[in-house]
Protein backbone atom coordinates (compact mmCIF):
# COMPACT_ATOMS: atom_id res chain seq x y z
CA UNK A 1 0.00 0.00 0.00
CA UNK A 2 1.35 3.37 -1.04
CA UNK A 3 1.96 6.16 1.46
CA UNK A 4 -0.21 8.85 -0.07
CA UNK A 5 1.00 11.46 2.43
CA UNK A 6 4.33 11.53 0.59
CA UNK A 7 2.78 11.87 -2.87
CA UNK A 8 3.70 14.88 -4.96
CA UNK A 9 1.13 16.32 -7.35
CA UNK A 10 2.83 14.49 -10.21
CA UNK A 11 2.74 11.21 -8.22
CA UNK A 12 -1.05 11.58 -7.90
CA UNK A 13 -1.43 12.23 -11.62
CA UNK A 14 0.83 9.31 -12.56
CA UNK A 15 -1.01 6.86 -10.29
CA UNK A 16 -4.44 7.97 -11.50
CA UNK A 17 -3.40 7.57 -15.14
CA UNK A 18 -2.13 4.06 -14.30
CA UNK A 19 -5.64 3.33 -12.88
CA UNK A 20 -4.20 2.56 -9.45
CA UNK A 21 -7.41 1.69 -7.57
CA UNK A 22 -6.07 2.67 -4.14
CA UNK A 23 -4.87 6.02 -5.46
CA UNK A 24 -8.22 6.65 -7.19
CA UNK A 25 -10.16 6.00 -3.97
CA UNK A 26 -7.74 8.09 -1.90
CA UNK A 27 -7.76 10.96 -4.39
CA UNK A 28 -11.48 11.27 -5.17
CA UNK A 29 -13.08 10.01 -1.96
CA UNK A 30 -10.61 11.15 0.70
CA UNK A 31 -8.04 13.78 -0.31
CA UNK A 32 -10.34 16.01 -2.37
CA UNK A 33 -13.80 14.97 -1.15
CA UNK A 34 -14.24 18.13 0.98
CA UNK A 35 -13.16 20.32 -1.93
CA UNK A 36 -15.66 18.61 -4.23
CA UNK A 37 -18.40 18.95 -1.60
CA UNK A 38 -17.57 22.66 -1.23
CA UNK A 39 -17.80 23.19 -5.01
CA UNK A 40 -21.13 21.35 -5.13
CA UNK A 41 -22.41 23.47 -2.24
CA UNK A 42 -21.52 26.63 -4.19
CA UNK A 43 -23.42 25.37 -7.26
CA UNK A 44 -26.54 23.73 -5.80
CA UNK A 45 -28.99 25.48 -3.51
CA UNK A 46 -30.34 22.16 -2.25
CA UNK A 47 -28.70 19.11 -0.74
CA UNK A 48 -27.15 16.77 -3.29
CA UNK A 49 -25.56 13.34 -3.06
CA UNK A 50 -21.90 14.32 -3.08
CA UNK A 51 -20.63 10.79 -3.70
CA UNK A 52 -22.82 10.39 -6.80
CA UNK A 53 -21.48 13.64 -8.23
CA UNK A 54 -17.89 12.74 -7.35
CA UNK A 55 -18.36 9.38 -9.07
CA UNK A 56 -19.63 11.15 -12.18
CA UNK A 57 -16.62 13.48 -12.05
CA UNK A 58 -14.27 10.50 -11.70
CA UNK A 59 -15.87 8.87 -14.77
CA UNK A 60 -15.52 12.16 -16.64
CA UNK A 61 -11.80 12.44 -15.86
CA UNK A 62 -11.19 8.75 -16.57
CA UNK A 63 -12.78 9.08 -20.02
CA UNK A 64 -10.52 8.71 -23.03
CA UNK A 65 -7.74 7.23 -20.90
CA UNK A 66 -7.55 10.26 -18.57
CA UNK A 67 -7.18 12.67 -21.49
CA UNK A 68 -8.09 15.79 -19.48
CA UNK A 69 -5.89 14.84 -16.53
CA UNK A 70 -2.97 14.35 -18.91
CA UNK A 71 -3.32 18.05 -19.79
CA UNK A 72 -2.31 18.95 -16.21
CA UNK A 73 1.07 20.70 -16.16
CA UNK A 74 3.25 19.89 -13.18
CA UNK A 75 4.58 23.44 -12.87
CA UNK A 76 1.15 24.35 -11.40
CA UNK A 77 -0.36 23.10 -8.16
CA UNK A 78 -2.81 20.22 -8.55
CA UNK A 79 -5.27 21.49 -5.91
CA UNK A 80 -6.37 24.68 -7.72
CA UNK A 81 -6.35 22.79 -11.03
CA UNK A 82 -8.66 20.04 -9.74
CA UNK A 83 -10.83 22.65 -8.01
CA UNK A 84 -11.39 24.59 -11.22
CA UNK A 85 -11.91 21.47 -13.35
CA UNK A 86 -14.37 19.93 -10.86
CA UNK A 87 -16.26 23.22 -10.41
CA UNK A 88 -16.68 23.60 -14.17
CA UNK A 89 -17.77 19.98 -14.51
CA UNK A 90 -20.34 20.19 -11.70
CA UNK A 91 -21.68 23.51 -12.99
CA UNK A 92 -21.96 22.24 -16.57
CA UNK A 93 -23.59 19.05 -15.31
CA UNK A 94 -26.16 21.05 -13.33
CA UNK A 95 -26.93 23.35 -16.24
CA UNK A 96 -27.33 20.52 -18.72
CA UNK A 97 -29.17 18.09 -16.44
CA UNK A 98 -31.34 20.15 -14.13
CA UNK A 99 -31.61 23.76 -15.26
CA UNK A 100 -32.45 23.01 -18.89
CA UNK A 101 -36.01 22.05 -19.63
CA UNK A 102 -34.84 19.40 -22.06
CA UNK A 103 -34.37 15.75 -21.25
CA UNK A 104 -30.96 14.26 -21.77
CA UNK A 105 -30.89 10.84 -23.27
CA UNK A 106 -28.15 8.29 -23.50
CA UNK A 107 -26.74 7.54 -26.92
CA UNK A 108 -28.96 5.90 -29.52
CA UNK A 109 -26.68 2.88 -29.65
CA UNK A 110 -27.02 2.24 -25.92
CA UNK A 111 -30.77 2.85 -26.03
CA UNK A 112 -31.14 0.32 -28.85
CA UNK A 113 -29.06 -2.26 -27.01
CA UNK A 114 -31.10 -1.70 -23.85
CA UNK A 115 -34.31 -2.37 -25.79
CA UNK A 116 -32.81 -5.56 -27.19
CA UNK A 117 -31.79 -6.72 -23.72
CA UNK A 118 -35.20 -6.12 -22.19
CA UNK A 119 -37.19 -7.50 -25.12
CA UNK A 120 -35.32 -10.81 -25.35
CA UNK A 121 -37.43 -13.81 -24.47
CA UNK A 122 -34.33 -15.95 -23.98
CA UNK A 123 -34.43 -17.15 -20.37
CA UNK A 124 -30.65 -17.60 -20.28
CA UNK A 125 -30.06 -13.96 -21.22
CA UNK A 126 -32.55 -12.76 -18.58
CA UNK A 127 -30.76 -14.92 -16.01
CA UNK A 128 -27.39 -13.44 -17.05
CA UNK A 129 -28.80 -9.92 -16.73
CA UNK A 130 -30.25 -10.73 -13.29
CA UNK A 131 -26.83 -12.08 -12.18
CA UNK A 132 -25.16 -8.93 -13.54
CA UNK A 133 -27.61 -6.69 -11.67
CA UNK A 134 -26.84 -8.53 -8.43
CA UNK A 135 -23.14 -7.58 -8.87
CA UNK A 136 -23.89 -3.84 -8.73
CA UNK A 137 -22.52 -2.63 -5.39
CA UNK A 138 -24.67 0.50 -4.98
CA UNK A 139 -28.02 -0.66 -3.55
CA UNK A 140 -30.00 2.17 -5.16
CA UNK A 141 -28.44 1.54 -8.58
CA UNK A 142 -29.13 -2.20 -8.21
CA UNK A 143 -32.79 -1.50 -7.45
CA UNK A 144 -33.08 0.96 -10.35
CA UNK A 145 -31.43 -1.56 -12.71
CA UNK A 146 -33.96 -4.21 -11.73
CA UNK A 147 -36.85 -1.84 -12.37
CA UNK A 148 -35.49 -0.75 -15.76
CA UNK A 149 -34.27 -4.07 -17.17
CA UNK A 150 -36.38 -6.71 -15.45
CA UNK A 151 -39.65 -4.92 -14.70
CA UNK A 152 -39.54 -2.64 -17.79
CA UNK A 153 -40.70 0.32 -15.67
CA UNK A 154 -41.00 3.87 -17.00
CA UNK A 155 -37.98 6.09 -16.30
CA UNK A 156 -40.13 9.05 -15.18
CA UNK A 157 -41.97 6.81 -12.69
CA UNK A 158 -38.68 5.48 -11.28
CA UNK A 159 -37.27 9.02 -11.00
CA UNK A 160 -40.32 10.14 -8.98
CA UNK A 161 -40.03 7.10 -6.70
CA UNK A 162 -36.38 7.89 -5.88
CA UNK A 163 -36.78 11.67 -5.77
CA UNK A 164 -34.49 12.20 -8.76
CA UNK A 165 -34.89 14.27 -11.89
CA UNK A 166 -35.51 12.29 -15.06
CA UNK A 167 -32.36 13.82 -16.48
CA UNK A 168 -30.26 12.59 -13.58
CA UNK A 169 -31.84 9.14 -13.76
CA UNK A 170 -30.56 8.87 -17.34
CA UNK A 171 -27.07 9.50 -15.97
CA UNK A 172 -27.58 6.74 -13.40
CA UNK A 173 -28.94 4.46 -16.14
CA UNK A 174 -25.89 5.25 -18.26
CA UNK A 175 -23.58 4.23 -15.38
CA UNK A 176 -25.60 1.04 -14.77
CA UNK A 177 -25.38 0.02 -18.43
CA UNK A 178 -21.60 0.48 -18.35
CA UNK A 179 -21.35 -1.72 -15.23
CA UNK A 180 -23.65 -4.38 -16.72
CA UNK A 181 -21.69 -4.47 -19.96
CA UNK A 182 -18.44 -4.95 -18.08
CA UNK A 183 -19.92 -7.79 -16.04
CA UNK A 184 -21.64 -9.48 -18.99
CA UNK A 185 -18.44 -9.31 -21.05
CA UNK A 186 -16.42 -11.04 -18.30
CA UNK A 187 -19.21 -13.31 -17.03
CA UNK A 188 -19.04 -17.07 -17.65
CA UNK A 189 -22.50 -17.60 -19.17
CA UNK A 190 -24.25 -20.93 -18.62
Amino acid sequence: MANFDDFSDQDWVDHLIKNDHEAIVAFFYKKYLKLFAYNLHKIYTHKVDVLDHVHEFYLHLEADNWKQLKSYQSNYSLTPWISVVSYRFFKKNKESMIDSGEFLTISDKWETETEVWTSQSDVGLKKDIMNAIEQIKNERDREIAGMIFMEDRNVAEIARQFGLTVDYLYTVKNRIIKALRTFLTDYDHE
